[in-house]
């Protein structure tokens, strides 16, 4: 029996319950219209999967007379014409009267995870109780959020079983209160709501109850047209329907901001570059590596906190959560230029802390719970305690090694925190599967050991955003499985993930996925530093040119016509099992087989690059330069299409830029 996530009790009995056309999904009055929502996944679930539309209805819930329903409980008035065959919804008595998928119980923070009434508080609002006897299925959810994740855990046993559900008993609840999904939005790739919606409903399908959307520039600010006019970005109206759908789904939509570093739109612009750390920003051409490198607000500056205070005075209306993450992460240039004399004085750290206490007490001002990435706490180790306590701290490290150290400081602090692994897919053009895993396996041991209130999996696309949706997603559900459930590490497998998200029965796709991954020698990041270096670009703290020369000279060419070969055997597999998923997981298969064949070329670039221009012995190249420059054209005019098939156009040019750029120097050899 494959369950994501699996429940903490599960016991079965002799029988089944057979799913049939006469079959009654009821609704006790308790239930609310959000549960209608989910009740009609339901019936849609039952339908693609049996072929039978149950038929839905509400209505008081009361002890009856039949017995074995479970505990024994039927709607005294459906006994005459349905004895049997029914599918009950329903809200515990303790859960209180019907509201929204999202529990105001379940959105509270509590002091410390470990409290016994907090956790007591989150852990009912969120469990819930299935049974499965002969004659009926009686879910019973302790809060919206309870009944909602229950009705997930039947729609997988019916991807399991089919009509035919084995008789069981599953009491279930969550390991971490908050299991989170931060998906960037912001590094060239702006999805469309469709999309968004999309990912909302496999999130909440895994018991994901949190999403973020990392925003530097890309929301329409009314006054601030100038920083976002090339990213096609999401706007007010946006926001607010998604919101809507994703507290129908018991996901808590949390606004995130970028709002000291990582402003570089903002901090490039002609009205607010008087606002960045360092004068006289020289003009030069675009680059995702000077992006990434700098552009951190003057700290000491009246005018930064107005420009941020006002960003967020006009996102916080948008969101019925009432958290909000402030970022203020990566803040590289802090006290280098126009606050080097301050800084020195009293130091980065006081200067970091006087900005961030700012944002703090603002967003304190309007109501809301203030969660911040750790990274900057944790190199000024000296300012942790000035923290206030009630801050939440996203505590990253995406390191498949990572060191407890962070997380042990951060909870000797007394501060709540989230463990933040990543799906690793940034300058990737497919996720690489092997460091999600252990990297969010080894962020769920600490989670447990120090105590974290959550996890949210961070999903970043530095370079453009190149990697597709489809390559975070394996990472996304294993994530999902052990945030809910720390108490089975490893779970699930790939083929669990398989099996249950693609409806791949031979289980294999995640594992040929996940091969592929290991594959590259050269990918997306080296071709741009090449085409950066080549092109005389200044590529920063990321090396001069003859650094990154000397990094292509260490790329292994035997390697990489090896890896050539696999790649193109592992497409073909993959290409082979895409008739065999689920139809709405087909965009997923067509965006890993474009990755893989953009993967074949790049270690056909590294070939030419070996022997062509850095005159090094070495494997000879499949492609001429200009066979490799045509097929690449072909392979984006290919690519172009898969991105728009999710994403708004966005930062799409800018990709084209580099790959149109590679073929020119192709030409040129």
């Amino acid at each position: 029996m494959v369950l994501i996530p699996f429940p903490k009790i599960l016991e079965q009995s002799q029988g089944t319950f057979r799913i049939s056309g006469m079959t009654l999904i009821y609704l006790d009055t308790s239930c609310d219209y959000a549960d209608f929502e989910a009740a009609r996944a339901l019936r849609d679930e039952i339908l693609k999967s049996t072929g039978a539309k149950p038929a839905i209805t509400r209505g008081k819930y009361s002890k009856g007379t039949n017995p074995g329903a479970g505990d024994g409980e039927y709607p005294d008035s459906l006994n005459a014409a349905y004895p049997a065959n029914l599918i009950v919804l329903r809200r515990s008595a303790r859960s209180g009267a019907a509201g929204s998928g999202v529990s105001k119980k379940s959105a509270v923070f509590h002091i410390n995870a470990s409290d016994p009434a907090g956790a007591a508080d989150f852990t009912s609002q969120q469990s819930y109780t299935l049974t499965v006897d002969r004659d009926a299925i009686v879910i019973t959810g302790n809060g919206g959020s309870g009944l909602y994740y229950g009705i997930q855990t039947l729609r997988q046993l019916i991807r399991n079983f089919g009509a035919d559900i084995p008789c069981l008993r599953i009491e279930d609840s969550p390991s971490l209160e908050y299991r989170g999904f931060y998906h960037d939005i912001t590094r060239g790739k702006v999805p469309t709501l469709e999309t968004l919606k999309e990912l909302a409903d496999r999130l909440s399908f895994y018991k994901i109850n949190q999403l973020q959307l990392y925003v530097e520039h890309s929301f329409a600010f009314r006054k601030h047209s100038e920083i976002w006019t090339d990213s096609d970005p999401l706007t007010a109206e946006d926001i607010l329907e998604l919101d809507e759908y994703c507290r129908k789904r018991s996901i808590e939509l949390v606004p995130s901001l970028s709002s000291f570093g990582h402003l570089y739109h903002a901090l490039v612009s002609r009205s607010f570059r008087h606002l960045n750390e360092y004068d006289g920003i020289p003009e030069r051409p675009f680059t995702w590596t000077d992006r990434m490198a700098h552009y951190t607000l003057d700290a000491s500056a009246p005018e930064s906190l107005g420009f941020v205070r006002e960003m967020i005075d006009e996102f916080i209306p948008l969101f019925t959560s009432d958290k909000f993450n402030i970022c203020c992460d990566e803040t590289f240039d802090l006290g280098k230029g126009k606050n080097s004399a301050l800084a020195a004085d009293i130091g980065e750290g006081k200067l970091y802390l006087y900005f961030v206490r700012e944002l703090i007490k603002h967003l304190r001002s309007r109501k809301k719970k203030v969660m911040m990435w750790g990274d900057m706490l944790l190199h000024y180790p000296e300012i942790i305690g000035e923290i206030p306590k009630n801050v939440v701290i996203l505590n990253w490290n995406y390191a498949p090694d990572a060191d407890e150290d962070g997380f042990r400081k951060i909870s000797e602090a007394g501060l709540k925190q989230y463990v933040c692994p990543g799906v690793q897919g940034w300058n990737k053009l497919l996720n690489s599967i092997d460091t999600a895993t252990a990297n969010i396996g080894r962020l769920a041991e600490y989670a447990k050991t120090y105590g974290a209130v959550g996890m949210l999996n961070t999903d970043w696309g530095d370079f453009g955003h190149i990697n597709a949706l489809a390559g975070s997603m394996p990472g996304a559900i294993y994530g999902a499985g052990l945030s809910w459930n720390l108490d089975r590490p490893g779970q699930p497998t790939d083929e669990e993930i398989s099996v249950m998200e693609y409806g791949d029965r031979s289980g294999k796709i995640v594992g040929l996925v996940r091969e592929l991954s290991r594959q590259p020698v050269m990918d997306w990041y080296d071709v741009v530093l090449w085409y950066y270096a080549s092109a005389g670009y200044d590529t920063g703290s990321y090396g001069s040119a003859e650094h990154i020369r000397e990094r292509l000279l260490g790329l292994d060419a035997a390697a990489a016509r090896s890896a050539y070969d696999r790649i193109m055997e592992l497409s073909g597999e993959i290409s082979a099992l895409a008739g065999s998923v689920y139809e709405d997981r087909k965009n997923d298969i067509r965006e890993i087989i474009c990755a893989a064949d953009g993967l074949a070329l790049f270690q056909a670039l590294l070939l030419v690059i070996k022997k062509e221009l850095l005159e090094q012995a070495a494997a000879e190249p499949v492609l001429s330069p200009g066979e490799l420059a045509v097929r690449l054209e072909y392979w984006f005019s290919g690519y172009k299409a898969v991105w728009r098939a999710r994403n708004k156009e966005s930062e799409l040019f800018r990709i084209k830029e580099v790959i149109m750029g590679v073929c020119r120097l192709l030409r040129d050899i």
